[in-house]
């Protein structure tokens, strides 16, 4: 490194620093008898339903992407049981109180994932390029996903399934 340049370290850490300070000032602010957090669902709950939506539309596409053969038939199915997988380890994160009916009842059809009839996005059949594009996007999101929820062990979750997707990414370009 040069003169004058800035380590990550140094950055991440003022960045760290800098949310410390703005999260103290943001929770004296809020002191009184409103709740600290005056929603019905926590921010692990929120982000644990933002991913089960993500996966079910994953496990459309790659079905779509299966049916329509636009690439290896034994990779996408390798991939498929993966993202199934994850979907269900996701679903026995949710608290009981919270019920996977709380998830999006919409998306769900006696517990099998469906498309969302309001999504055009998901008419377009992917090929190998395109579920490429979506799981190194998903990988990236896992980062900002498992940083944003309180419970270790769903961050670990959320970062091992954003690992996975790494994986996935590196295939589907091998492929």
């Amino acid at each position: 490194m040069g003169q004058g340049d800035v380590s990550r370290r140094t950055v991440l850490g003022l960045t760290v620093t800098g949310v410390a300070v703005t999260g103290v000032a943001v929770g004296a602010g809020g002191c009184g008898t409103v709740d600290w957090y005056p929603f019905d669902v926590t921010p692990d709950v929120s982000v644990l339903r933002s991913l089960i939506r993500e996966k079910k539309r994953m496990v459309v596409r790659y079905e779509a992407a299966l049916e329509q053969g636009t690439g290896p038939a034994e990779l996408l199915e390798q991939l498929l049981e993966h993202h199934v997988t994850h979907l269900d380890a996701l679903l026995d994160a949710l608290p009981e109180e919270v019920g996977t009916h709380d998830a999006d009842p919409d998306d769900v059809e006696g517990g099998e994932p469906v498309a969302p009839q309001e999504d055009p996005a998901l008419d377009a059949v992917l090929d190998v390029a395109g579920l490429r594009v979506l799981a190194a996007a998903a990988t990236g999101a896992r980062l900002d996903q498992a940083a944003a929820v309180a419970d270790p062990g769903l961050a670990q979750l959320i970062s091992g399934i954003g690992a996975c997707e790494a994986g996935h990414a590196y295939l589907l370009a091998r492929a």
